[in-house]
């Protein structure tokens, strides 16, 4: 699996032409564009991109997305998740881990404002996989767990519920609450033998 700071021993150049078949062509103009506003953007994908393993076409679409940055690094982020939705949650993170190691921040947290621009791209992109972005993102990023939910109900009011039943499912207690369920759980107490109670005591052999 493809996470934190091992993404750039990945992004070797080549890998961008061998292994992710997309061009982003962004257009190029010399008014400024607008942070929310992705600048326009053609996409070439082969018939073989489904074809293309899970880890190698995030390696080739960290290789295109670490070369760009603001509107541009925003919209690889769409197009490689319009080209594989079903990889659009590994997309989103390894763009949050990317945005992560360019920020520099000394607290390893990413504003606000860079993390609903890679929310919103993606699931504008694959509104189908609004819930495992929500999921993924929130387990990458948990101080925005609100923020990532109303980045991604904007972008796809229609999944709103999918989206919230995503984001409690991912809450710490929730994933707790299962964590004790599992544990108390007799079926997995293996190895502890039988387990007796006072209305069916165990079996003498």
């Amino acid at each position: 699996m493809i996470a934190g700071p091992q993404l750039y021993r990945l992004a070797f150049p080549a890998l961008a032409a061998a292994l992710l078949p997309i061009r982003l062509l962004c257009a190029q103009d010399s008014a400024s564009v607008g942070d929310s506003v992705a600048p326009p953007i053609i996409v070439r994908a082969s018939s073989s991109t489904q074809q293309v393993s899970a880890d190698q076409f995030l390696a080739g679409f960290i290789t295109t997305a670490a070369r760009l940055n603001g509107a541009k690094f925003i919209a690889a982020v769409g197009t490689a998740s319009k080209v594989r939705p079903d990889l659009a949650s590994k997309v989103v993170v390894c763009a949050l881990n990317i945005a992560r190691l360019d920020s520099h921040s000394p607290a390893g947290q990413l504003s606000f404002s860079v993390i609903d621009q890679i929310i919103k791209a993606a699931v504008v992109a694959a509104p189908q996989s609004a819930s495992d972005i929500v999921r993924a993102a929130i387990s990458s990023e948990p101080y925005a767990r609100a923020s990532i939910v109303a980045a991604a109900v904007a972008a796809a009011p229609d999944e709103e519920a999918a989206i919230h039943l995503a984001a409690s499912a991912s809450s710490p207690m929730s994933m707790f609450a299962a964590a004790i369920t599992a544990t108390l759980n007799p079926v997995n107490s293996g190895g502890l033998g039988d387990v007796s109670s006072p209305e069916q005591p165990p079996i003498a052999p």
